[in-house]
């Protein structure tokens, strides 16, 4: 295909009133068919209907075409519609070009017909010259593992194993302490009424008892390496049982696994603020929780508790955990009921109680909860008076003036953090994180659960503070995004990827330097421009197809497979453009 002459075929996509009322599709016509190569030029109604298909894959077996050019909307949505006919009429999908003269000359151009038709003749000219140039492309073909690595047995991390075995795939559980459960083992009500308790005991017995997953406790991965596909990871388990494992000299295993997906979750950050840990009267959220839980005698005698939230570690980037202010809700209508007449004040800079959880702050405000509001300017002062009683010194903007506080208790909320080992889990996995410390997703809106490097996801409090339902929501779809690799009978690498002639390489590392996913590797078995010993290298497997190594190579030894410097500086513009 690559050495016959070029064959071009035209396809003009009319789609009244969105092309054709604007754009004159025939004066197009005309010109396509006077452009150097173009052996066959056509008009459809709706190319991308099924009549319009099977007029497009009749002309190319008629008229003998190899390379196509069609006329109509955007690469983006349609471009793998006509690439699976390209497949079907026999044809390399990457000889097809579109050229979109919809959302770039008749939506922009709505009230100036001859300037959308000007610019349609332009797209269409250019369309036709990186057709001529195009070649047939061929991706590797892979049988994926069919297995899933889940790093992290919280909520999470089981909901997700169990949504890919329960779909009939082997998973691999990796979960750091000696049980599974996460944050759930410490978490006993929520402000909605249900038991947590309950639904970490059916998911541990459901993970537990299932004959497709296999639970790795008091174990952590050390090594990660390959492709989606084709992971091999390394996970060492603590070689004596304890409630803080020591992983030095345990007993390393590989497994290979196609995807793997990050539920490492999150933890209450425990700092020395406010007499944490130096006064047994203040407790962070969990410890309240627990207190208020098992030993709710103690709470029946207290007078007056204070809650302050959004501490912050010293120095540190802030940003809102979210479920703090509505755990300091639950916390305090339960301090109500169990003791109606405690007194219970909240000091806090915003109350933020997303979406419905807003019906607790107002119960909690209508049960007499007292909200006193500071900023940064007059932060809450804590400290242990001359008696002995724990003393809280407030500005109240209301009065304008110091209030000052005796609790019998202080509870405060503390922010959420990323788990331990996140950092370096981060550099073994090769995937970005957050500015707070969180792993981050590809892109927040397009791609949640996908990370950068193509098979890994991310769910749960490993992204970022999420209540339960969400955790349970995030997993469900992380799942559901690496089922979409396992049920793959094959994958295809490749494609519009950069590729490296070596013979021009002169090992300067541009390349390894530049690229955002760091790909390129200088590869010294090879032999690099002069016989110098070095050259880089590019795996299809890992190239996502930026092309920030190709446009950045000084020697020109990187192309874009299917944006070759011929096709984009090859084809000049036309002169209504340059004047």
């Amino acid at each position: 295909m690559a050495e016959e002459k070029p064959r071009v075929g035209v396809f003009v996509c009319r789609c009244y009133p969105t092309i054709a009322a604007v754009v004159d599709t025939d004066a197009l016509a005309d010109f396509a068919a006077d452009l150097p190569g173009v052996v066959h030029v056509e008009t459809t109604d709706y190319a991308c209907l099924d009549e319009g298909r099977e007029q497009i894959q009749r002309a190319i077996g008629e008229h003998g075409l190899n390379r196509v050019v069609v006329a109509a909307c955007s690469h983006r949505t349609h471009e793998s519609l006509f690439q699976r006919l390209m497949r079907q009429a026999g044809l390399n999908p990457y000889l097809l070009e579109m050229a979109n003269i919809r959302e770039h000359c008749a939506w922009p151009h709505v009230n100036d017909p001859t300037g959308a038709t000007r610019a349609a003749k332009e797209l269409v000219r250019l369309a036709v010259g990186r057709a001529r140039l195009a070649e047939p492309v061929h991706k590797q073909i892979l049988e994926p593992v069919r297995r899933a690595l889940v790093i992290g047995g919280g909520v999470s991390g089981m909901t997700a194993a169990l949504n890919i075995a329960d779909a009939g795939y082997d998973v691999t559980l990796v979960e750091r302490e000696p049980g599974l459960g996460g944050n759930l083992q410490h978490v006993y009500y929520v402000a909605e009424g249900d038991n947590p308790q309950r639904l970490l005991r059916d998911l541990t017995n459901r993970v537990m008892g299932h004959r497709r997953i296999g639970v790795l406790t008091r174990s952590e991965v050390i090594a990660h390496e390959g492709h989606v596909g084709a992971f091999r990871s390394t996970i060492r388990t603590a070689p004596t049982p304890g409630p803080s494992p020591d992983f030095r000299g345990g007993e390393a295993v590989e497994v290979e696994h196609g995807v793997t997906i990050i539920a490492t979750g999150g933890r209450e950050w425990r700092g020395d603020v406010y007499l944490l840990g130096g006064d047994e009267r203040v407790l962070t959220s969990l410890d309240l929780e627990e207190i208020i839980t098992h030993r709710p005698e103690q709470i029946v005698g207290l007078k007056e508790v204070v809650f302050i939230q959004c501490v912050r570690r010293p120095g540190a980037v802030e940003y809102c955990s979210r479920i703090c202010c509505t755990n300091t809700m639950k916390n305090a209508i339960r301090i109500k009921l169990l003791n109606p007449g405690c007194q219970v004040i909240v000091l806090y800079r915003d109350i933020i109680t997303y979406g419905f959880r807003e019906r607790f702050y107002t119960d909690a405000r209508e049960r007499g909860i007292i909200f006193v509001r500071y900023d940064e300017a007059h932060m809450p002062q804590v400290q242990v008076d001359s008696d002995g009683r724990l003393e809280v010194v407030a500005w109240e903007p209301s009065l304008r003036q110091e209030i000052v506080l005796h609790p019998d208790l202080l509870s405060l909320s503390m922010p959420l953090e990323p788990s331990p080992g996140t950092e370096r889990l981060a550099r073994i996995l090769d995937v970005p994180l957050s500015s707070e410390g969180f792993f981050m997703e590809a892109h927040l809106k397009m791609r949640p659960m996908d990370m950068a490097r193509e098979g890994i996801f991310l769910c749960g409090m490993a992204h970022y503070p999420r209540f339960i339902e969400e955790c349970i929501a995030s997993a469900q779809a992380a799942a559901g995004r690496a089922l979409t690799i396992l049920s793959q009978p094959r994958l295809y690498f490749g494609g519009s990827v950069s590729v490296v002639d070596q013979s021009k390489c002169v090992g300067c590392l541009t390349c390894v330097r530049v690229c955002p996913f760091g790909i390129p590797r200088i590869q010294y078995s090879d032999t690099g421009v002069g016989g110098i010993n070095g050259a880089a290298y590019i795996d299809a497997a890992f190239c996502t197809g930026c092309g920030t190594c190709s446009a950045e190579c000084p020697a020109k030894a990187i192309q874009l497979v299917a944006y070759r410097d011929e096709q984009i500086m090859g084809m000049p513009l036309g002169s209504w453009v340059t004047g």
